[in-house]
């Protein structure tokens, strides 16, 4: 295994301190280092500690934001969200998050403290892609979306390496496309619109009845008809990966 052939390499119980600077551990300039080391300041002094690196050509350092660097006594976290040059655009993002738990933690502490911390994530990130690295261990919030390969351990490492090749297949190679019937609502069939409006003879319908649910119904369904005699119909073909908010304007400006 080549490690540029790597986008991405996620380390637990690292033991890197401050005094270790990141070029000595850096396997090439190509990637960027973000650690987070144990500290007296931190309570703890040796072991532990996780560390990512970033492959820049597939996502450089301004798209890397931390979301959360804390060590506690029961749990270690470094989350970054990443914007990669390419995703496929169901997703927004992706959301790394490289967890230690120690083996003298409490399990439900350190548990809780890591559902707290990806509920927080999701929540605030809908549409990203989550991953959990602990200890040898991916968790991906998508079914199928890698392939894991064993591999020896780095170094003197008595952890195995994991090398995982991406397996997930974009929604939109999954699910066919949808075609549906939509209003096309332009300006000369508004015009037309607003004419059958103003000509329609609304006295009929204040004097059909006294009640006013039966009054209220009588009128939306009569201006329904009416949108339906006036604006044209379409039919448009849905992508299952499409946004909602992606219309037609959106659409010709990413395109000019």
């Amino acid at each position: 295994m080549d490690i540029r052939d790597c986008n991405l390499l996620c380390f637990t119980e690292s033991w890197l301190n401050p005094a270790v600077p990141n070029h000595a551990i850096q396997p090439a300039e190509f990637f960027s280092v973000h650690r987070m080391d144990r500290t007296a300041d931190l309570g703890k002094s040796r072991g532990g500690g996780v560390c990512v690196m970033v492959y820049n050509s597939w996502c450089n350092n301004a798209n890397v934001v931390t979301l959360a660097c804390s060590c506690s006594p029961n749990l270690e976290l470094l989350a970054f969200k990443l914007r990669p040059f390419y995703l496929p655009r169901e997703f927004t993002s992706v959301i790394i998050n490289t967890v230690y738990i120690p083996p003298q933690a409490n399990m439900d502490t350190a548990l809780w403290e890591l559902h707290e911390a990806l509920t927080q994530f999701q929540a605030q990130h809908r549409d990203a892609a989550l991953i959990v690295d602990t200890r040898s261990l991916l968790h991906p919030t998508y079914k199928d979306s890698y392939k894991a390969l064993a591999h020896p351990p780095f170094g003197k490492s008595d952890h195995a390496a994991i090398f995982l090749l991406p397996k997930y297949k974009q929604r939109l190679k999954r699910e066919a496309p949808v075609q549906r019937e939509v209003a096309r609502w332009t300006d000369q069939s508004v015009a037309a619109l607003q004419d059958a409006l103003d000509d329609a003879d609304w006295d009929m319908f204040r004097r059909s009845t006294d009640d006013v649910s039966e009054f209220t119904e009588a009128v939306v369904g009569f201006i329904g008809k009416l949108v339906d005699d006036t604006i044209p119909r379409i039919t448009i073909k849905k992508f299952s990966n499409q946004k909602p908010w992606v219309d037609r304007t959106i659409r010709e400006a990413l395109n000019s």
